[in-house]
């Protein structure tokens, strides 16, 4: 989700990575932090790595899942060795059925929907994925003509957009982004995201995670975003932006993503997943099928601004990868929607 992020509260400054872990959690985010260094080549797999997600391990691989009443929501894919991804989830429904309760992934990618099946799950497209190729990217030809005039506006109001890595990151500008950080939730009850967020916690600055800033022509930071890198690909974590800022700066800001991106040949940016895409990018096969969708995106559409996201992706030219809900059964299948929008923060 663009800029999404989980659980309500406005805390004076980030959580620590491992604030509040018993030496055993530290232990087993350590343990994951590696899988994932070495086998996360999905862009939702850096996402895993929150401390307030359980762990389950198995063949060499790991899931990420919390409990929401008898629902265990499980982060996207497991991370690992292939023979990883049924055997991390059939041991954690194991352990969730014993309690009488039940398990729903949420984010999966089409990678392993076949792996899935075999243990008696099915699957629905829950949303899209907007992945932008930097290589394919560029500011040139009327396609992009509304981003390079937003790239253009904040030049000539005497706006700074930067780039810089995260071993860039010295303590000053650490500072800076907090307080921002802190500016930015004062005004929000709740934060929301789940499977592609690291939430209100921090990871920490990663030597080549990308930040993006934006100063005033005062010079002050009013905006930032954070790039999470993994096996030679970024995925957006954050876009955060406080007091009165140009119309187009977080356009800008993306456009300056790609391009660096371009340059140190990152194979792909992921901008964000955003739930229920496909329901607006598509038509439905049937005039039954439309007459239930209009509706239906009038009402959601209120609450979660789905139009909104999909229009600000589509200014990049992505290509759209399907996201999928995979549940136990049809009669599991409510709770298991009830248990994703609690985690990601649209239910208390």
């Amino acid at each position: 989700m663009v800029g999404s992020t989980l659980l309500a509260g406005t805390a004076e400054r980030r959580q620590p990575l491992a604030a509040d872990l018993t030496s055993s959690e530290v232990g087993e985010l350590a343990r994951a932090r590696a899988i994932v260094a070495a086998y996360g080549e999905d862009s939702l797999s850096p996402f895993l790595l929150r401390p307030d997600k359980h762990f389950e391990f198995a063949a060499g691989g790991v899931l990420a899942y919390r409990m929401f009443g008898p629902t265990a929501v499980v982060s996207s894919d497991p991370v690992g060795p292939a023979e990883a991804v049924t055997a991390t989830l059939a041991r954690l429904q194991k352990k969730v059925h014993r309690d009488g309760g039940r398990v729903a992934l949420y984010g999966c990618s089409a990678r392993y929907l076949a792996a899935y099946r075999e243990l008696g799950l099915r699957a629905i497209c829950a949303g899209e994925e907007a992945v932008v190729d930097p290589a394919a990217f560029g500011l040139e030809g009327r396609a992009v003509r509304k981003l390079r005039q937003s790239v253009n506006r904040m030049q000539r109001r005497g706006w700074q957009v930067q780039a810089r890595d995260g071993r860039q990151v010295g303590t000053g500008l650490e500072t800076e982004i907090d307080a921002l950080e802190r500016r930015w939730r004062a005004g929000r009850g709740r934060m929301l995201g789940f499977a592609m967020a690291m939430g209100e916690f921090d990871p920490g600055i990663g030597p080549a995670d990308l930040y993006m800033l934006a100063r005033s022509p005062s010079g002050e930071l009013a905006g930032v975003m954070r790039f999470i890198s993994h096996r030679g690909k970024l995925s957006l974590d954050t876009m955060r932006r406080v007091g009165e800022t140009p119309n187009g700066l977080n356009e800008a800001l993306v456009c300056l993503a790609l391009t660096v991106a371009r340059e140190r040949e990152v194979a792909e940016v992921s901008l964000n997943y955003a739930g229920l895409a496909h329901l607006i990018r598509h038509r439905a096969d049937s005039r039954l099928g439309e007459a239930v969708r209009r509706p239906a995106l009038r009402l959601l559409g209120r609450r979660f601004q789905m139009q909104r996201l999909v229009d600000f992706n589509e200014k990049f030219s992505p290509e759209w990868r399907p996201r999928y809900l995979v549940y136990e059964s049809r009669t599991a299948l409510p709770g298991s929607i009830v248990g994703v929008l609690q985690a990601e923060g649209y239910l208390r």
